[in-house]
């Protein structure tokens, strides 16, 4: 059974039930399908049944649109979605030349850069880029179902993992500097310090900190590091 049929079965069942004689007619599993599930999802679902079982794809014409739910073949994104895939177009530019995320035709052209499903997953899930849970139910079913090719890089989750380690120390290094520095602005008009506020300073200021490295945390991400780091370094009375 191929890895499609597979998370068929998981998700649907196989489609073959007995009936009872006296059972009315068995219902086709598409009309099953819209019944239980909104239009949208089954049409995430079947976008990327097809898209997973392929080896490889073409990072910026059809993995970056994926991460959005966006199919490839479709001409007809509209400007908000454009703005959407450019922006993490020029951010995983930066993360190729960063070693971040692996690339198999490196030294191609980069609108012919081609990247494994598996290796462009992980690099998303580290980067904190919010994907469409059909895609994550795939890949995840994926990832621990089918063995690893012998050219998948896996040492790229490792090093990812470390540079995400060092930047989470950078945003907590920023926050401790502007409470001591800036010590108004990261508090609310009850004198109480604010996460928000303090993720808000570093990412606006975000070269400061990091340089020319892009942060891997989105400012959200910035605020729930914080936050907890205030809680746990607040004294108890």
């Amino acid at each position: 059974m191929n890895i499609i049929n597979k998370i068929k079965t998981s998700l649907f069942g196989d489609g073959e039930e007995v009936l009872p004689a006296t059972a009315a007619p068995k219902m086709p599993m598409s009309e099953r399908e819209r019944n239980v599930y909104d239009e949208e999802h089954l049409r995430l679902q079947k976008l990327y049944e097809k898209w997973i079982c392929k080896d490889k794809w073409l990072l910026y014409k059809e993995g970056i649109p994926l991460l959005f739910g966006i199919n490839p073949d479709a001409n007809n994104s509209g400007n908000d979605e454009s703005i959407k895939t450019d922006e993490l177009w020029q951010h995983a530019q930066e993360c190729v030349q960063k070693k971040l995320l692996s690339i198999l035709n490196i030294d191609n052209s980069v609108d012919k850069w081609e990247v494994l499903p598996v290796d462009l997953y992980r690099w998303a899930m580290v980067s904190r880029i919010s994907v469409p849970d059909e895609f994550s139910v795939l890949m995840t079913f994926v990832i621990q179902t089918v063995k690893p090719e012998q050219h998948s890089h896996a040492h790229t989750p490792v090093e990812q993992d470390a540079v995400l380690q060092k930047h989470r120390e950078i945003v907590l290094g920023a926050a401790t500097s502007l409470l001591v520095n800036a010590s108004k602005q990261c508090k609310n008009d009850q004198g109480e310090v604010v996460a928000l506020n303090i993720s808000r300073l570093i990412f606006e200021n975000q070269q400061e900190w990091f340089g020319q490295d892009v942060p891997l945390l989105a400012e959200t991400a910035m605020t729930d590091l914080i936050d907890e780091y205030i809680r746990l370094t607040r004294p108890i009375i």
